[in-house]
């Protein structure tokens, strides 16, 4: 018999790498190494493999402690944000540009959204309470990194030159995007909470 698989961990694991990657693209966005930014893309890679063996599991499992849809999308929707890490780099390197004081603050944010992730992930088993309120601190972040995002593209809309405006423009539409999907990550995790 194979060995029971807890799927609880495997969310887990993708919420450290949720934070990790959240936590080198801050410091991408702070030191601007190039090395930092492969960091970025390396872990991107091995949150793909936890990622795949997530949905090989549950493809082989036959008894699941949650709803095969909900282990799958809320997986899916943790994968998108450390996606949207490496994207964000990527346009970055591929736009020439450096990272200003507006992506240090919004990928601060960023960073604090993650540390809420994780702990509400790891909290889901056993102290749903606690998962629950870092669910909602989260939600409440995103408005945050919403407003910091208006107010960076006011000051840039500023800007003379178009196409550095563009640019930017795509940078932070990314990043506030990145906390749109861990917004509806966390709307997800509070949907299973309540069948659990």
């Amino acid at each position: 018999m194979r060995k029971p698989v807890n799927f609880f961990h495997l969310l887990s694991e993708q919420s450290d790498y949720l934070l990790l990657c959240m936590k080198k693209l801050h410091e991408y966005c702070c030191d601007f190494d190039d090395k930092t930014a492969e960091e970025i893309i390396s872990l991107e890679d091995d949150a793909d493999m936890v990622r795949h063996i997530m949905i090989d599991e549950i493809n082989r499992t036959f008894i699941t402690p949650l709803n095969r849809e909900d282990l799958f999308n809320l997986s899916r929707l943790l994968d998108d944000i450390i996606d949207y890490a490496k994207t964000s780099v990527d346009e970055i390197r591929l736009f020439k540009l450096s990272p200003n004081q507006d992506m240090k603050d919004m990928t601060q944010l960023l960073y604090e959204m993650a540390s809420h992730i994780k702990k509400a992930v790891q909290n889901m088993e056993h102290y749903r309470n606690i998962a629950e309120s870092e669910a909602f601190h989260v939600k409440r972040m995103e408005n945050e990194v919403g407003k910091r995002s208006y107010s960076a593209l006011a000051t840039l809309f500023e800007h003379e030159d178009f196409r550095t405006i563009f640019k930017y423009r795509e940078i932070y539409r990314h990043l506030n995007h990145t906390a749109d999907i861990a917004d509806a990550a966390m709307d997800y995790l509070l949907d299973i909470l309540v069948k659990m």
